[in-house]
């Protein structure tokens, strides 16, 4: 017991040694660690200033940096860091030494146009303006400088486009027509890069007449907007509730390659109505929703639907067509040929807005849009959509920017409004008629109104471009790298 009771007692003492040392260790380990010291350099482009020292720092101290950007220069940017940094002030906690440039850049002159001007925050890609019912279009960079300026014979009616080559696509007004309404055209055109005409199809006749818009396909084929007339007996025999005749939206698929038509999706082909027993389409309106209500609007005129944007899926192989005087967005499937889109399967998909359409219950938010359109940024950014609201009620536009479902509900009973992701709204921002909206390649939004110009707002709703036309604009269009 005595031996074992000395070797406690030894063991007890080597502990507390071993103790002792380890705290003295850790201590001097300590006192090395504040006197290690980083070099901090720093450089500076273009014209501004620092108001950080250059020098040596303890190690783990927190340095801010501040940048001052002299008269006529603005920030962009630090380098050094382990990314570049965009905040003129930034904190930054000592681990090694580090090498620092601050880059400050020359604020461009804008033009007179030009109403609002942050060029660190702006995307830089030049805007495609689209005079509405004009005749000319401009590649305009952000400064307000026009790159290059289209003018045609003929008035836009409405969309135009440009191509990768410099080509451009463009819906025309003809020289006579035997109907029309706002947003007509009626002859599609497409001019090489050097003004002259490659190729033109109209589509104008006592019938038919093209109008508004039309969207170029992966595989070069054009979708386009088309009015339909039909007589007042017609519409009488359809279930229509007026005496006139009426003219309704239909999708053709034109190809540029065949010059002719190779596909069709008919409105008049998914019709109901609850009006005339004994006509046709009979049925209850709100057990339908696929189906399009003939009696929703009805305007003297005969234009009942008046859709004015259309854009394609190509991932669900559908098209999302802004139908103004419906308030609402119709997704229509592409995916059967002609005769089979006839039957009940080319009814709706589905459909977002406005519930009074189908006489359903839940909120309206449309009051009257136009431009639909999908984000294609990235995966995060899947089935999400946009739309310009005119806002003609409350005479407020809106933005919104929807998460669609991955896939639709087959039961049109399950519809209900997609997940609002994201909206903008200015007070001095509102148009009952055109206008649009556009995902930039930063991640920015640019909005057209449709009577001013146009303006870039954020993610966060900052505004940080604004551009008064002095006129009316079709849209704006983004080609990154087309300078």
């Amino acid at each position: 017991m005595i031996i074992q009771l000395q070797k406690n007692q030894n063991f007890n003492f080597f502990l507390f040694s071993l103790l002792i040392f380890s705290l003295y260790s850790c201590n001097e380990d300590l006192n090395l660690e504040e006197n290690i010291y980083y070099n901090v350099s720093i450089s500076i482009e273009g014209q501004g200033s620092v108001s950080t020292l250059e020098g040596s720092y303890q190690k783990n101290d927190t340095i801010l940096f501040e940048a001052i950007s002299n008269t006529g220069y603005y920030f962009d940017r630090w380098e050094g860091f382990d990314s570049d940094i965009k905040n003129e002030t930034y904190q930054h906690v000592l681990k090694s030494n580090i090498s620092i440039r601050a880059y400050f850049l020359p604020i461009p002159e804008v033009s007179d146009n030009i109403k609002l001007f942050i060029p660190k925050e702006i995307d830089p890609n030049p805007i495609f303006i689209i005079e509405n019912g004009g005749s000319s279009a401009y590649l305009t960079s952000k400064t307000g400088e026009y790159l290059k300026t289209w003018n045609f014979d003929s008035k836009l009616g409405n969309d135009l486009e440009l191509l990768s080559d410099g080509s451009v696509v463009g819906l025309f007004k003809p020289d006579q027509v035997s109907f029309s309404f706002g947003g007509y055209g009626g002859i599609l055109k497409k001019f090489n890069p050097l003004g002259s005409l490659d190729w033109e199809y109209e589509i104008n006749n006592e019938n038919e007449l093209a109008h508004h818009d039309f969207e170029i396909m992966p595989n070069g084929n054009i979708l386009i907007l088309v009015w339909e007339r039909f007589s007042e007996s017609q519409a009488i025999e359809m279930g229509f509730n007026g005496s006139e005749d009426i003219f309704l939206e239909k999708i053709i698929e034109f190809s540029p390659q065949e010059r002719s038509i190779i596909w069709e999706w008919k409105s008049s082909d998914h019709l109901i109505q609850d009006f005339n027993p004994t006509g046709l389409n009979y049925g209850v309106v709100s057990e339908h929703p696929e189906k399009i209500d003939l009696n929703y609007y009805d305007y003297e005129n005969g234009d009942l639907m008046h859709a004015n944007g259309l854009y394609y899926d190509d991932i669900k192989d559908v098209i999302y067509v802004s139908v103004n005087f419906y308030s609402e967005i119709w997704v229509v499937p592409h995916k059967y040929d002609t005769d089979t889109t006839k039957t009940d399967l080319g009814d709706l998909s589905f459909r977002f807005g406005n519930p009074r359409t189908y006489k359903g219950e839940g909120e309206r938010l449309f009051f009257n849009n136009h431009h639909p359109s999908l984000v294609t940024l990235d995966n995060k950014t899947l089935n999400h959509f946009l739309i310009y609201m005119n806002g003609t009620k409350e005479k407020q536009s809106i933005v919104y920017e929807f998460e669609l479902p991955s896939e639709f509900d087959i039961n049109p009973l399950n519809w209900g409004t997609p997940n609002i992701y994201w909206s903008y709204s200015n007070p001095e921002i509102y148009n009952a008629k055109i206008s649009g909206v556009y995902r930039l390649p930063n991640g920015n939004t640019l909005i057209c109104e449709g009577d001013f110009g146009y303006w870039e707002v954020t993610k966060d709703s900052k505004v940080v471009w604004k551009y008064e036309g002095n006129g009316t604009f079709w849209r704006g269009y983004v080609y990154p790298n087309m300078q």
